[in-house]
């Protein structure tokens, strides 16, 4: 019961979060979507600073088991899981919205400290799970999948998504853009079927 309500409470806050932003979503507001007292919020949480930094930590959990279901799936091609994962990077702003305007803010020369904290936590636990993929299909064809490896495709799905993004609100992109964006990402990093 204690883990549903926390869930409650991480669902009803990534709602307000979304819609309002952390500067005006008030903790009264989340309680009453739950319909729980104030107080029950405060027995999961210290603060609205920390609900919204445990919320974003949910969204990149849920992000990151994505992945993992994604690359766990054997009845696709090694090419096809890649596919797979760029296709869910890409869509990380409309499936993940909090965790990606963590990423966009944490870029930015202003930003938080705690925003940049989270990108970092989010950026190293994606690492680990690309980096455990990587490490089950390296073999003696595989040579070019090293320690780096991680980092190169995380940084390329990154800067694919933020470059989307920004074209995107200044209506400068066309409907093949996402698709020779993936053929570009597997054909770089030649991913065999």
């Amino acid at each position: 019961m204690a883990k549903s309500r926390k869930i409650d409470i991480l669902k009803a806050a990534q709602k307000r979060f979304i819609r309002h932003g952390l500067n005006k979503t008030t903790l009264e507001e989340i309680a009453r979507d739950v319909r729980i007292g104030k107080a029950t919020i405060y027995h999961y949480f210290t603060s609205k600073d920390q609900l919204f930094f445990e919320t974003v930590k949910w969204e990149i959990a849920n992000y990151l088991e994505q992945i993992k279901t994604r690359f766990n799936n054997e009845s696709f091609s090694l090419k096809e899981r890649f596919q797979e994962y760029f296709l869910l990077k890409t869509k990380l702003g409309e499936s993940y919205p909090l965790l990606f305007e963590v990423i966009k803010q944490s870029i930015n020369e202003f930003s938080i400290e705690r925003m940049a904290e989270l990108h970092l936590l989010f950026l190293e636990k994606e690492e680990e799970v690309l980096t455990l993929v990587l490490q089950s299909i390296k073999n003696e064809n595989n040579r070019f999948i090293d320690a780096q490896f991680s980092k190169l495709i995380i940084s390329e799905t990154t800067g694919f998504l933020l470059l989307s993004f920004f074209l995107k609100t200044h209506n400068n992109i066309d409907v093949t853009f996402l698709e020779k964006g993936k053929d570009e990402f597997l054909r770089k990093f030649s991913f065999p079927d």
